[in-house]
């Protein structure tokens, strides 16, 4: 048993190294990212959508497996997701996965390109994802991350890198942080970006 163990870690190390995932700045802190994920997941799974993935499936049946992917990855989090937006109570919150984004793309691009065919950059040596966790077109939490190039949607390293994409958007230890929800912009005109009431007033 000990050597299928040591096996199984050196892989899991060695995909960790393939991987590299790094949070995108939305304007709103680790610990309120939290404390939306955990609203938008209460009673109900949070929507995961697909967005020009590299294979031959539709984008629900990529977002089936991605939403499987993100299960348990966020630290203190019973949340779970799903590619079905009829059973997400909530599914102005969603979390957008987009395959190869160009790299002058935002947090807020990565957004609004749910349900839109976009240009996809593809290169031969690697693969590309940006998620973010939106409210409709707005930018919660976000991550870039880049991994070797998926032979498939099977390929364990997909997998690795969105759970690398979900910890870097929610990091550990960071769900009892106080910290401002990010919400009020002030251009052109005072109004809220994001509304820090929902959990009370939905």
């Amino acid at each position: 048993r000990r050597p299928m163990r040591r096996f199984a870690f050196l892989t899991l190390l060695l995909l960790s190294g393939c991987v590299t995932a790094q949070d995108t700045m939305t304007g709103v802190q680790a610990g309120p990212r939290h404390r939306f994920l955990t609203f938008a997941g209460y009673n109900s799974p949070v929507l995961m959508v697909s967005v020009n993935a590299p294979f031959h499936l539709t984008p629900r049946d990529v977002a089936e497996r991605l939403a499987t992917y993100a299960e348990g990855s966020v630290l203190g989090s019973d949340v779970s997701y799903t590619a079905n937006p009829g059973a997400a109570k909530r599914n102005n919150y969603r979390i957008v996965a987009r395959f190869d984004a160009e790299q002058a793309a935002t947090a807020t691009d990565a957004c609004r390109s749910a349900y839109q065919s976009v240009v996809a950059a593809r290169y031969a040596d690697r693969t590309n994802l940006f998620m973010a966790f939106c409210d409709k077109g707005e930018p919660i939490a976000a991550a870039k991350i880049s991994g070797p190039k998926l032979s498939g949607p099977s390929d364990p390293t997909l997998r690795e890198m969105v759970r690398q994409g979900m910890k870097a958007m929610f990091p550990d230890g960071a769900g009892g942080q106080a910290g401002s929800m990010g919400s009020i912009e002030v251009t052109p005109l005072p109004h809220f970006r994001l509304n820090p009431l929902d959990g009370i007033i939905n």
